[in-house]
């Protein structure tokens, strides 16, 4: 892995010459990219996503939401929708990216990606490059933009999490949802990553106990990596959020009273607090990012095997 990420730092430095800054030069730097992450699934990622995307919304930002976890996407169930295009059809050439957004509950608008599609989880460079392509066309037409990653910490995942601006690592106090947390955060740390990472503890029941956690954590990930992790919040432990999925609605809407929305909305008056907003170069510089991560990635990952993994 240090190898790789030594790899990563060189070819990113070779990527960002002239021909790059010229093309980025004219570019809007507008758009908060904050990718939504975790090291292990079922810890509520994508729920949080969506939740905390209207959150935003109802604070008069404009916030688009890419479901980027490839082949297993499920924003659009949590909505009880089947979208008319998906990052599928992107990746097929049927249509541009543009074309693939779906409008959400209250403005929110969202990219779907595909469900059960096996290959959406293995794509090539020359395929998610025309996801990236459909990226430039959006620059300026949002505040945010929420990518809800896959679970783990593959190469997919990371060239969302590297190229963002900020990167929400969600987990909840079981030990093995930390400990993945933690395997996630240095994986970033080791791939070169200079996001800023904040740490979401999710399914909450006894806030003291999460606070000493989600501290502990942060307080290892300086010590041991040297790199700071800020913890942004807890969201409580709340039947109304399981209620809400089985109704298909999101649960800051159906229960906007309810502790889970209180929590959510907590954290999106935090994220909105931060003056300056941590943007590394807006959305321009977010697909520059993307690219190169993306492209790296895949050269490391195709070198890994063809040494037999050594």
């Amino acid at each position: 892995m240090a190898k790789q990420a030594d790899l990563l730092r060189h070819w990113i430095a070779e990527k960002t010459g002239e021909a790059t800054r010229d093309m980025l030069k004219n570019r809007i730097e507008g758009s908060r990219v904050v990718a939504v992450t975790s090291g292990k699934g079922g810890v509520g990622k994508s729920n949080l996503t969506l939740n905390l995307a209207l959150a935003l919304a109802a604070r008069e930002q404009r916030v688009v939401v890419l479901d980027a976890d490839l082949g297993l996407a499920n924003i659009n169930i949590m909505l009880g929708y089947e979208p008319q295009y998906t990052l599928w059809d992107v990746v097929q050439e049927k249509i541009p990216l543009r074309h693939s957004i779906q409008p959400g509950p209250r403005g929110i608008r969202i990219i779907p990606g595909g469900s059960g599609i096996a290959a959406l989880a293995a794509l090539e460079a020359v395929e998610i490059s025309r996801i990236i392509e459909g990226f430039q066309e959006l620059e300026g037409e949002c505040d945010w933009l929420m990518i809800d990653t896959s679970a783990g910490i593959s190469a997919n995942v990371l060239t969302f999490v590297l190229a963002a601006d900020e990167a929400l690592v969600v987990t909840n106090p079981e030990p093995t949802a930390l400990a993945d947390a933690y395997g996630l955060i240095k994986a970033v740390w080791e791939a070169g990553g200079r996001v800023s990472l904040k740490l979401v503890m999710n399914r909450v029941s006894n806030k003291d106990s999460a606070l000493q956690m989600g501290e502990r954590l942060t307080t290892l990930s300086q010590r041991i990596l040297a790199r700071p992790v800020e913890f942004l919040g807890m969201v409580t432990e709340d039947a109304n959020v399981g209620r809400a999925v089985l109704r298909q609605e999101p649960f800051w809407s159906l229960y906007p009273r309810t502790a889970a929305s209180q929590d959510i909305g907590a954290i999106a008056d935090r994220l909105l607090e931060r003056i300056p907003p941590p943007r590394r170069g807006g959305w321009g510089a977010f697909v520059r990012r993307l690219t190169t991560t993306w492209a790296h990635l895949e050269v490391s990952e195709q070198n890994t095997l063809g040494t037999g993994g050594k």
